[in-house]
């Protein structure tokens, strides 16, 4: 893919500062540009992101709001994104947290990344060309404990913000957690085998973005056939299945509660 020139523009102008050029590429060849604009937030800024091609023909850079001294932690998270992008050939959806089973920076509650709105709006959200005409956008990714990303998978992130009192609490990545909970928020998807019907869920898995559940008594050729399977939403699993609740109100991503009966008791495996 060609860079549009509006790219490296857009970020070498953006705020109105000079750029500070970190010396090390993400994956040898994506920048990293640091700017410092008056009166907000440190922020880093990939130059290069957009030439990764995806599969919607999107082109994004990306950008991570830091205290001074979390310059590092921007950077890996950049990395995480950047790699997705390079081997999965998407751009991160806005709003949706990605979440991890395992703290993404060592010593941290952080285990999710989002992708918001910037303080500055279209200004910095937007890269346009020359003639006015809109080319692509700047991503902000938010550092995120997971407790903070079911919050925002539920509700949202201006109401996480509004939990926290700003987004700016949000920023130093060493905080603790802003909100309390966690789990699988309650619109969360489930995708189960029409065997429920007769036999209780005894394997119950969370990926961070939905649930998977089965019987046990599924053959590979029975979960092949699409007609097999049914989409409930988290509520409507717990309230059929009660006995499963505590698992649900306390998984993080890559988990699975073997159950037995239905004595809400499970065993956990991480996958």
């Amino acid at each position: 893919m060609t860079e549009s020139p509006s790219f490296p523009e857009h970020v070498f102008d953006a705020f109105g500062v000079a750029p500070i050029m970190h010396p090390d590429p993400i994956g040898g060849t994506i920048q990293m540009v640091e700017k410092r604009p008056e009166g907000a937030p440190i922020t880093m800024i990939t130059s290069g992101a957009s030439r990764l091609p995806t599969d919607s023909g999107e082109s994004v850079e990306l950008a991570v709001e830091v205290v001074d001294g979390q310059q590092g932690a921007a950077r890996v998270a950049l990395a995480i994104v950047c790699d997705d992008m390079a081997m999965n050939r998407r751009v991160p959806p806005v709003g949706t947290p990605w979440r991890n089973s395992e703290p993404i920076l060592r010593g941290t509650e952080i285990s999710a990344i989002l992708v918001t709105p910037s303080r500055w709006g279209p200004a910095f959200d937007e890269v346009r060309s020359e003639e006015g005409d809109l080319v692509g956008h700047v991503r902000t990714l938010r550092l995120l404990t997971d407790a903070e990303a079911a919050f925002v998978a539920e509700s949202g992130w201006e109401a996480l913000c509004t939990e926290a009192g700003s987004a700016d609490v949000l920023l130093d990545v060493m905080r603790s957690s802003a909100v309390t909970g966690g789990g699988v928020p309650g619109s969360t998807p489930v995708f189960l085998s029409r065997l429920h019907a007769e036999h209780p869920p005894r394997w119950v898995t969370f990926t961070g973005g939905d649930l998977r559940s089965v019987t046990g008594l599924e053959s590979d050729a029975y979960m092949n056939e699409p007609a097999n399977h049914e989409i409930w939403s988290t509520d409507s699993f717990v309230g059929r299945y009660p006995w499963i609740e505590r698992f649900v109100r306390n998984a993080v991503p890559g988990q699975t509660a073997l159950f037995t009966d239905t004595s809400g008791e499970y065993v956990l495996e991480v996958d």
